[in-house]
């Protein structure tokens, strides 16, 4: 199956519009070798009827029921006026027909089948019957090559197209297992994960409520609980709306317009979380991408969440993200406090993988690891081509 393949393709090569050059080169060098070696002192009529003969060929890219009769013709006028007998037109004229059948067939195919014999059968040698063999075989002989060839194409190209089905419904296969998983994800969310967050916030609510008079510090406390915890309820439902979205990517999730205030706010949130950060943000940064925009803002949360757990509160930590003048945006998180151990180590940590994920994804680099006495993450987002700014 393989090897009909590959003759499939071969032949389909050689007969292409772009392989015609080839073609006749193939075509021209043995037919001047049969008319200097095997040709009885071939004359001017003998050279120039073998070389329209092999030009005619070319005919049968596109006009091949053309070709196949002209070259029938000029073997006639080889038989008739030739000094020596006419090899090339013979070969040119089966390889016309050849092709006829192979691009055509049909009624054509047999009209031409019948010129061919005509022209053997007007030249008489040999009697009757070597005059019926030769317009047998060199007319039927290139019907049958040209049928098989025709079949295999066929057959490659009915191949083909049930290949394109089969990859068809595999990709709608695969479209509909994700967006079941996508389903089944946003479902659990908004059921399980949303309902334990909407009771938190709730409780502490209440909480901030119950106690007005405890001290200022457990009320800021309670009441940035309670600011986050209504932020991430916007957030799930967000990405609930999304997930149930077969057609979204997740760009949706973050303006690139919004993304300064974003990051303002988680700076500040970690601000109160103890850290001491020192925040470099282009002004230019609403020109990315959505994609990029949520990328940054990840990056910037993750970084800064791991500097709280890992390095612990009063930590200084300095965060820069800029645009160069290609469009390329780099960022950079690092802090000073004591190093960590590598990502690997981290039990059930797999939040710097997910970094790297999302910067790959987007053909970017990204880069994690220890930092003197402290830690600091990295990454280069290159311009998205084609996306909006």
């Amino acid at each position: 199956m393989v090897g009909s393949s590959g003759v499939t393709r071969s032949a389909e090569s050689l007969l292409g519009e772009r392989m015609l050059p080839v073609r006749l080169a193939v075509l021209a060098v043995p037919a001047a070798g049969c008319l200097l070696l095997l040709g009885n002192q071939p004359t001017v009529f003998d050279w120039a009827t073998g070389l329209l003969a092999v030009l005619a060929t070319a005919l049968g890219v596109r006009r091949p029921m053309a070709a196949s009769l002209l070259t029938t013709g000029l073997l006639v006028l080889g038989f008739e006026f030739g000094h020596t007998g006419p090899i090339v037109a013979k070969v040119a004229a089966a390889f016309a027909h050849a092709e006829l059948t192979a691009r055509r067939g049909g009624w054509r195919s047999c009209l031409a089948a019948v010129a061919l014999g005509a022209a053997y059968l007007l030249h008489p040698v040999g009697g009757t019957a070597v005059m019926l063999y030769r317009a047998v075989v060199m007319a039927v002989l290139p019907l049958f090559i040209g049928g098989l060839l025709r079949a295999a194409w066929a057959r490659a190209e009915q191949s083909a197209r049930e290949a394109d089905a089969l990859e068809q419904r595999r990709e709608g296969e695969i479209a509909a297992a994700r967006e079941s998983e996508r389903t089944a994800i946003a479902r659990e969310l908004h059921d399980l994960i949303a309902h334990h967050v909407s009771s938190t916030v709730l409780r502490v609510g209440v909480a901030r409520h119950a106690v007005p008079d405890a001290p200022p510090v457990l009320l800021e406390v309670l009441d940035d609980i309670h600011a986050t915890g209504k932020q991430t309820l916007t957030d799930l439902r967000k990405l609930v709306t999304i997930l149930r979205d077969p057609a979204s990517d997740g760009a949706s999730f973050l303006s690139p317009a919004d993304l300064p205030a974003a990051l303002t706010e988680t700076v500040e949130r970690a601000r109160r979380g103890g850290l001491a950060v020192t925040a470099n943000v282009a002004v230019d940064i609403t020109a990315v991408d959505a994609l990029r925009a949520l990328t940054v803002l990840r990056l910037t949360q993750e970084g800064l969440s791991n500097a709280v757990k890992h390095a612990g509160p009063e930590t200084s930590v300095w965060l820069t993200i800029s645009v160069d003048s290609t469009g390329d945006l780099d960022f950079a998180l690092r802090d000073n406090g004591s190093p960590r151990p590598a990502p690997s180590r981290l039990p059930g940590g797999v939040g710097l993988i997910g970094l790297r994920e999302r910067v790959e994804l987007l053909d970017g680099l990204f880069d994690a690891g220890p930092n003197g006495s402290g830690w600091r993450i990295t990454a280069r987002l290159p311009r998205r081509i084609g996306a909006a700014a």
